[in-house]
């Protein structure tokens, strides 16, 4: 009988402990997913604009964003894809599957993001981005995109540079104010990194490459 008493409380033991093994390591693998991905602070810290110069490849901005709790990109006139952590630095591109790796600089601060575009690498630079451009003798506007991020202005009066020009939003509209000199100046909005017209100026031109612009004149003064 003391026998089998005693078989019958290992029996038990055992099972118990069996049965909360599969719990304890469960827990475990959620502790360690959790520690390996990086913390909302952490995360933020990757968002911003990132550039290359216009005309090496189609996609010329990549703005990343943290919303829900989870890093997005958003390339030039691509639409917006998730980036998943793999390690430390290194995110998958949710929809190309291809790695995006930021780099920091010597302060520690993050400087560059490197992706692939056509089985190519490129490395992108992190640019801040001016206050709205509000002063100037001539004014551009654009109605709504009320939920764009960046909106800019690029043209031959600023060697097309597309983070330097900002629009403030005013009402209804996008607003932004620059000085120009007298003469013909072709133009383009930059709405979140996708080039559009102005859609309030019919007067467009192309340039030497193809390429169709608004152009706006500037007159002398009296």
């Amino acid at each position: 009988m003391r026998t089998l008493l005693i078989l019958s409380v290992v029996f038990c033991l055992t099972v118990e402990c069996a049965a909360q093994q599969p719990s304890s390591q469960a827990g475990a693998n959620v502790a360690a997913q959790s520690k390996s991905k990086p913390n909302a602070e952490a995360l933020r810290k990757y968002a911003g604009r990132y550039e290359l110069e216009v005309g090496i490849i189609p996609v010329s901005t990549l703005d990343v964003t943290f919303e829900g709790g989870e890093l997005w990109v958003k390339p030039t006139n691509i639409r917006k894809r998730r980036l998943v952590h793999k390690s430390k630095a290194t995110f998958t591109d949710e929809i190309e599957g291809t790695p995006v790796v930021f780099k920091r600089d010597d302060e520690g601060k993050i400087a560059s993001l490197t992706f692939r575009f056509e089985g190519e690498s490129y490395t992108a630079q992190r640019v801040e981005l001016p206050a709205p451009s509000l002063k100037g003798n001539t004014t551009f506007r654009l109605k709504g995109y009320s939920e764009a991020r960046v909106v800019a202005l690029a043209g031959t009066f600023n060697n097309w540079h597309q983070s330097q020009l900002l629009f403030a939003r005013e009402g209804e509209e996008w607003v932004c104010r620059v000085d120009l000199n007298p003469g013909v100046h072709a133009y383009k909005f930059v709405v979140d990194g996708n080039w559009l017209l102005d859609p309030a100026n019919p007067n467009t031109a192309e340039d030497d490459a193809g390429n169709l612009n608004n152009v706006v004149e500037v007159a002398e003064k009296p």
